[in-house]
């Protein structure tokens, strides 16, 4: 790769709703990083209302997610989102949670492009190929 890969970031921080006992409820790293996705595809001009008009679908067929550390209520978090590995028809979303720069939690999503009729495979999109990060990199 020659270039370096489009990253969204969101801060925020956690709220009352998104713990349990003071404590992250581990469903909310998921929620994120469906949201990390979304913005992610807004941002590079290819928010969903556009890939549900023009495609391809991009249904999830994995996820994988690794907590590293204790994430607690009022607990300020960043959230990085990236998309890498793009093969014949498929591209993973990664997802790093981190904490004054301390990695919190990694994640992935493997989705598969579909043409949205017939759920055929369809090759990645050239636009999405090309920012897309090699299968070994992160952000600092």
């Amino acid at each position: 790769m020659s270039h370096e890969p489009f990253v969204h970031t969101h801060p925020f921080r956690l709220a009352m709703a998104e713990v349990d006992v003071a404590q992250i409820h581990f469903t909310n790293l998921f929620r994120w990083m469906d949201r990390g996705l979304s913005e992610w595809l807004g941002e590079v001009g290819y928010p969903f209302t556009r890939l549900l008009d023009e495609g391809p679908g991009i249904p999830i067929v994995d996820v994988r997610l690794q907590i590293q550390g204790r994430m607690m209520l009022d607990d300020q978090l960043v959230l990085a989102t990236w998309m890498a590995a793009p093969g014949n028809s498929s591209f993973r979303s990664r997802h790093r949670f981190t904490r004054n720069g301390e990695l919190m939690a990694e994640g992935d999503m493997v989705h598969v492009c579909v043409e949205r009729e017939t759920r055929a495979t369809v090759p990645v999109p050239n636009w999405l190929r090309d920012l897309c990060a090699d299968d070994e990199w992160r952000p600092d």
